[in-house]
């Protein structure tokens, strides 16, 4: 009875997957991105803090970029850092010969109050927010605004975030799992719009998205939810790639994981009341988004401890030896979109157990080599 009960849960739990997985290969599939002829002047925000060994090499890399230095400026925010980060970063600006304006915090702020700030002092329409531990490929601007000005009812595009491959296991978990999201936000973008955004790189136009909602959720899905909010549309590019380094720590990695599913998830739940819109995004893309952030991690793990309890009962040695088949076999085929799948549960379930907390301000956890000197 348990383990029929149990499998019941799982099947319930897996029906958003399932839905987008048919829709990813047999739906319909995203327009093509193309390289800007006509690049349109741009403000380039960072916020950061304490990222003294990694942001001489991130503003390096922007420099890097096969957009136009004459036609952006980089806002920095500093926000409160207790290290060197801001003095380096004014070092880097000036030799890079970027134009910029940096901010400095009075008080710790977070990320999306940080924006907000710098969104008031930019010179041009277009904002372009990043974070200060990451590293655009040379075309990922090119591709992300060349999106945006494709269609004048979009107001919000994202790129891409990769992992940086390595044989690490957490990596290679990651690399499946980011595939597969990749996936899922461009199917949705196809037919419409997605909210599932990467702060890592996100532009938008600031006459229609003046603010990002700072009270709850993370600044990248409230950003698309606002592009939403006022009729347009928020869509994911699959050619602007941008890398992150992977936690090497799996407790490195879970805090970072959860942290980042409590603010999907909040602001998720506070935008409830676009549900009633006549659109392809509120009346079946959103409400699948929501059982699979909300509903599938607790089915899941309901049909895990049925299906624990039903075998144990049967005979516990047996339930013992199952465990140590399931460990062994997550371990030696870490690459498989299951054992991702199931990963992923752990990381959204940590992310309910966190709602109602405060996770605008936070510590990095990116790991970050040593910037020589």
């Amino acid at each position: 009875m348990l383990i029929s009960l149990a499998a019941l849960l799982l099947f319930f739990s897996l029906i958003p997957y399932v839905v987008y997985f048919f829709g990813i290969y047999l739906g319909r599939k995203p327009v093509q991105a193309v390289l800007l002829r006509i690049y349109p002047y741009i403000s380039i925000v960072i916020s950061a803090y304490n990222e003294e060994q990694v942001i001489g090499k991130r503003i390096a890399n922007i420099k890097e970029c096969h957009y136009p230095t004459e036609r952006y400026e980089l806002i920095f925010v500093d926000d409160c850092s207790s290290d060197n980060t801001k003095n380096l970063a004014k070092i880097s600006l000036e030799q890079s010969g970027i134009d910029y304006q940096i901010i400095a915090n009075s008080e710790r702020l977070g990320t999306t109050r940080s924006y907000n700030s710098a969104i008031k002092k930019a010179k041009y329409p277009i904002i372009v927010t990043t974070d200060a531990d990451v590293f655009f490929e040379p075309d990922a601007l090119n591709y992300l605004i060349g999106r945006l000005m494709s269609d004048e009812k979009i107001a919000a595009v994202t790129g891409e975030l990769r992992p940086f491959m390595n044989t690490d296991s957490t990596t290679m978990l990651e690399g499946i799992y980011r595939s597969f999201y990749g996936h899922m936000c461009d199917w949705e973008s196809a037919h419409e719009s997605t909210y599932n955004f990467n702060g890592a790189l996100v532009a938008f136009r600031s006459d229609l998205i003046r603010r990002i909602n700072d009270k709850r959720g993370a600044d990248d899905a409230n950003t698309a939810f606002e592009a939403i909010r006022k009729g347009y549309r928020a869509v994911y590019e699959s050619k602007s790639i941008v890398y992150e380094v992977i936690p090497q720590s799996f407790k490195t990695q879970y805090r970072q994981k959860t942290r980042r599913a409590t603010g999907l998830i909040e602001a998720t739940l506070s935008n409830l009341d676009l549900l009633g819109r006549k659109n392809w995004f509120c009346r079946f893309f959103y409400p699948m988004r929501i059982i699979m952030y909300v509903v599938t991690p607790a089915l899941f793990f309901m049909s895990v401890i049925l299906f624990s309890l039903g075998v144990f009962f049967y005979n516990p040695l047996f339930l013992v030896i199952l465990i140590l088949v399931l460990s062994g076999a997550g371990i030696s085929w870490r690459k498989n979109l299951i054992f991702a799948f199931i990963l992923n549960q752990f990381y959204l379930m940590g992310g309910l157990l966190n709602l109602g907390k405060d996770m605008r301000v936070w510590e990095s956890t990116s790991d970050k080599k040593k910037e020589s000197s």
